[in-house]
This record gives C-alpha cells, sequence and structure tokens, in this order.
C-alpha cells in the first residue's frame, strides 16, 4: 500500500511526498529495489545525476531481470558523462529480453542521441520487425525522423496500421505526428497539415491549463525584478567561469548556437540544465517561505551567496571543465534577473527566429511535455508575446549583457554572426565552431537529427508551403 502511494506521489510529480514514502519503506527494508528505484527516478528529475547512479546501481542489483531501472540507469549514466556505461547497461538490457523491442528502442536512442545515425537506424528497423508493441508507436515515429524512406518504402501503411489497434491517446498523438512528417517528406502537403493539426488537437486534450493563466506570473516577474533589485548584484565578483545562458523561444536555434560554441577550445556545455529552477530558485523559496518570483523581495547577502554557490556546483559537472560553460535551457529567460544577481559575469545570449517559421516549427513537432503553446497556434502566439513582453523587460537593463542572434542572420552568414557573438563574449572565432556536426556528444533536444548536418538553409522558408492554412490557424481564436 505504502509503494503504491509513493508510486502515483512521484507520477503526480510530487517529489518530496513520494521521497518520504520511498525513505519509509527503505527504513522498514533496506533491500527493497522498487523503494530504490523510485528515489533513483526522483534524484534523475531533480538532475541529480550522482545520486541517481548510485540509487539506480542498489536497484538493479535487487530487481537484476527487470528493464526500466536499467534504462534509468543510462540515464543517470549519461547524465555524468559516461557514455561508455551507459552503452553497457542497455547492451546488457537488450541481452536480457532480446525480443522485446523496448530495450532496441533505448539502444537506438542512444546511438541517435551520439551521433551515429546509422546504427539507430538499423536498430530502430530491427525493433519494428519484432511485432506491434506500445513502444512501436515511438519506433516508427523515430524512423520517420530519420527519412530514409520514399514513395515506394515507407512508414505510412504501418502507422495506419497500428492507429487500427490502439485506443491510447498518446499513442494515437505519436502515430499522427508520425505520419504528418512522412506527408510532409513526401511533399503531400495537404495530408500533413491534415495529420498536423490532429496531432496537435490530441495534444491539445491532455494539456491541463490556458497560456493565458501565466500572464499574472509574468507581470510579477516583471514587477519585483527592478533596478533596485538589480543593486543587490555584488559587482566586485569574480570567477575563473563565465556561465553563459542561451534563452529564447524552443525552435529558435538555441541548439544549433549551442553546438558551434561548445566545439570552440574554450566552451563546455551543460545541455539543458535545469538546475537554476530546480536546484537555486526551489532553495530560495524553501528558505523564504515565499514563492518565486515573490522571493526576490526577500534576497540577502547569504542567500544569494548559498544559491549561487549551488549552480557553481552544477557548471563542475561540466565536461571539460571550461571558461565559458553553457545552459540552453530557453526557458532561462524567466529567470534572467536572478542569474545576474547571483553571477554579474555571466553572459546571455537571446535567439530569435521569423515568427511564422517559429510557429510552424512548434506546430509540426513533438514536445514530450504537454504545454498548451506546443500543440496550439493560438496559444503560441499568447506564449511569443509573453516572452518578447519580458525579453524587452531584460533589455531595458542596459548594463545586463544580453547578446541578440537572429537564427537567419546566422544561417546565412554563420562565420560572421559566430565572429560577432564571440567578441561579445572577449574570445575569436575558431574554424572548429562550423564543424559542430562532426562531434559525437550527445544531443536530446527535438535537433538531435538535424544537428548532424552542416549549417544549410533547408528549415528557412519550410513554412511557408503551409502559409495559408498555418496563418489561418494562428488567428483562431
Amino acid at each position: 500500500m505504502l509503494l503504491k502511494k509513493a508510486n502515483q506521489l512521484l507520477q503526480q510529480n510530487m517529489l518530496k511526498e513520494a521521497e518520504f514514502h520511498y525513505k519509509t519503506l527503505l527504513k522498514s527494508n533496506p533491500e527493497n529495489g522498487e523503494a530504490l528505484f523510485g528515489l533513483g527516478k526522483i534524484a534523475l528529475r531533480l538532475e541529480r545525476f550522482d545520486a541517481a547512479v548510485y540509487l539506480l546501481q542498489k536497484a538493479c542489483e535487487r530487481m537484476p531481470h527487470m528493464l526500466e531501472p536499467l534504462h534509468a540507469l543510462a540515464d543517470a549514466f549519461n547524465g555524468v558523462n559516461s557514455p561508455k556505461d551507459a552503452l553497457t547497461v542497455l547492451e546488457y538490457a537488450k541481452s536480457l529480453a532480446n525480443n522485446n523491442p523496448e530495450p532496441h528502442y533505448y539502444l537506438a536512442q542512444h546511438y541517435l542521441t551520439h551521433g551515429n545515425l546509422n546504427k539507430a537506424h538499423t536498430t530502430f528497423a530491427h525493433a519494428l520487425s519484432m511485432g506491434i508493441y506500445p513502444v512501436t508507436a515511438y519506433i516508427l515515429f523515430e524512423l520517420v525522423q530519420l527519412g530514409r524512406f520514399d514513395k515506394e518504402h515507407n512508414y505510412i501503411s504501418n502507422l495506419h496500421h497500428l492507429l487500427m489497434q490502439t485506443d491510447n491517446l498518446r499513442l494515437k498523438m505519436v502515430c499522427y505526428y508520425a505520419l504528418a512528417k512522412s506527408y510532409d517528406k513526401l511533399e503531400d502537403i495537404e495530408q500533413a497539415f491534415t495529420y498536423f493539426v490532429l496531432a496537435n488537437k490530441l495534444q491539445r486534450k491532455l494539456s491541463n491549463f490556458n497560456t493565458q493563466e501565466l500572464e499574472p506570473f509574468y507581470s510579477e516577474i516583471i514587477k519585483h525584478n527592478t533596478n533596485a533589485f538589480m543593486q543587490k548584484r555584488d559587482k566586485s565578483f569574480t570567477t575563473n567561469i563565465t556561465p553563459v545562458f542561451i534563452i529564447g523561444m524552443p525552435r529558435s536555434g538555441s541548439t544549433l548556437v549551442e553546438q558551434m560554441l561548445a566545439s570552440h577550445s574554450q566552451f563546455s556545455s551543460l545541455g539543458e540544465s535545469t538546475s537554476i529552477s530546480n536546484d537555486a530558485v526551489a532553495f530560495i523559496e524553501q528558505k523564504t517561505g515565499v514563492t518565486y518570483p515573490q522571493c526576490l523581495a526577500h534576497l540577502t547577502p547569504d542567500l544569494i551567496k548559498k544559491a549561487r554557490e549551488m549552480y557553481i556546483t552544477t557548471l563542475k559537472t561540466a565536461s571539460p571543465i571550461s571558461p565559458f560553460i553553457i545552459n540552453k535551457l530557453p526557458s532561462n529567460y524567466l529567470s534572467l534577473g536572478l542569474i545576474y544577481v547571483l553571477f554579474p559575469n555571466a553572459k546571455f545570449i537571446n535567439l530569435s527566429r521569423d515568427f511564422n517559421a517559429t510557429a510552424f516549427s512548434i506546430f509540426t513537432n513533438y514536445f514530450a511535455e504537454n504545454e498548451p503553446y506546443f500543440c496550439s497556434l493560438p496559444e503560441f502566439k499568447l506564449y511569443h508575446k509573453l516572452y518578447e513582453k519580458l525579453m524587452s523587460h531584460w533589455h531595458s537593463f542596459k548594463e545586463m549583457p544580453i547578446y541578440d542572434v537572429n537564427y537567419e542572420a546566422l544561417i546565412n552568414n554563420p562565420k560572421g554572426q559566430l565572429t560577432a557573438l564571440l567578441n561579445f563574449l572577449g574570445c575569436q572565432y575558431e574554424d572548429g565552431c562550423l564543424a559542430f556536426h562532426k562531434r559525437t556528444s550527445a544531443v536530446t533536444t527535438l535537433s538531435k537529427h538535424a544537428i548532424r548536418k552542416p549549417v544549410n538553409n533547408s528549415a528557412l522558408t519550410k513554412w511557408e508551403r503551409y502559409r495559408a492554412p498555418l496563418l489561418k490557424l494562428l488567428d483562431e481564436n
């Protein structure tokens, strides 16, 4: 009963409550593998990867034939920059259930994440040959994303067959996205748009709030980030590491800029680290007893120092530790004032892209999160306005080092744009920045397929093929 309750709390993302129940279970039975697994999953969600490795290794020892803890352990090893250990775990999981497509899917995802597209394609294809399972929808989706099909040989019949076999809304949604992308590649624009609409509508049903409900939150951020608040920063603060934050709307080129900079000899990347919100902000909220952003009014020099130390601990997980360490979580734009107070030496790179092209990319990509602005164009339009309003506020602080990069300008003149950006950061341009596609480091964003190719302009005007129906959807209420 206690385990069931803990698992329910974890599913509801009530992490503290779930953690308490799992630890209670372990007090009575330190060998409880399910409780260790639960604590390991919590550590993963909080990006406490060292703790996750420890807990999940213990869980796997106590549940040696279960796949899910092994897959979680592989994620934890990737979190501590040990992809070889992750690969070993995934290969072991596959050996345990060689006729089950699920471990093959996770292994293929590992290959895909690290840029080995040929192995990823072969492994996904092998998993598909094993029959219809819940994971089959995701296998087909990734095969479609890899794009190795044509009018004669494709996955459309597989997807239609799977749609007839399942009543699961999420699996249907994934199939709709895959069908839409299939028809898009095959130049059947009408069919593609039809399935993109179906996919978005289905995902919107899984969303439980409206973007308009965020307006008071954004207003409070602006209210509490004043000139007086910015003066709380310690102008004498120095450190050997310059934190670099890439911010902006999703699908605006943040992965491309990150990979270009990470190819420079003086840069490393944390990827999309949530350490600011999950650690620093959560710590300040806990200590002040007030939620963000109202808690900013209660910041003391001691709290600033301790919150800063928490993020420095995150910076030290970068491999290697370099003079410049990137965090490319786009939504960090919500916390720019706090970040600037914690790190007066931080640099901010704000990505922008043609609005219609951004909206099209949001509309045509599957985000696992069910936020309304990722599956409804009118909702995204409002979300984009909130972002622009907040960015205008940050730009009003002239001392805040924000550098605006336009995606289209970067694509059309990558060397010139990178040279100017690096000059802002205090570095010299290196030719390796344009060889980013040769890197084998992990890329887990939606751009993990495209980022393995050199700079190209294929995405610049793709939205225009859908201009009329796209603009009509954007104007809907």
